[in-house]
């Protein structure tokens, strides 16, 4: 796989996500994608499956959040598979609002996002606000 293709899968996962269209997010992951992302207390929660992990995103009811997710700089390809990006996620809901930053190291096979290493800067803030 090209550099670029990485690169290209993560910025569309990222336009999708921000839309919060979970059926475009669905065709850029595999079916068994791994993805392991940082939980209220910094640590890792691994999902594993497409389904499981757009289950996730569903609860998030981003629909009902004035919602963002925007690459803070254009991702950057690591290897001949995998693509680094950095996001600003901006919501608001009711009286609460978040602001937050993170990292994602996304393995990307045969055009799918294969595994996904997430880490959040603001964990515990993230998770009261989602809550």
């Amino acid at each position: 796989m090209a550099f670029h293709q990485a690169t290209a899968v993560a910025q569309r996962f990222v336009q999708a996500f921000s839309a919060a269209d979970l059926d475009a997010m669905g065709q850029l992951l595999a079916a068994d994608v791994t993805a392991h992302i940082t939980n209220a207390d910094g640590e890792i929660d691994e999902v594993v499956g497409r389904e499981p992990y757009l289950r996730r995103i569903e609860a998030m009811q981003l629909p009902a959040v004035r919602f963002s997710i925007e690459l803070t700089q254009p991702p950057v390809a690591v290897g001949p598979d995998r693509a680094l990006i950095m996001v600003e996620v901006a919501a608001r809901k009711e009286d609460r609002s978040l602001r937050n930053y993170a990292a994602h190291l996304l393995r990307i096979s045969d055009g799918k996002i294969a595994e996904w290493w997430m880490v959040d800067a603001k964990p515990a803030e993230s998770a009261r606000f989602w809550s």
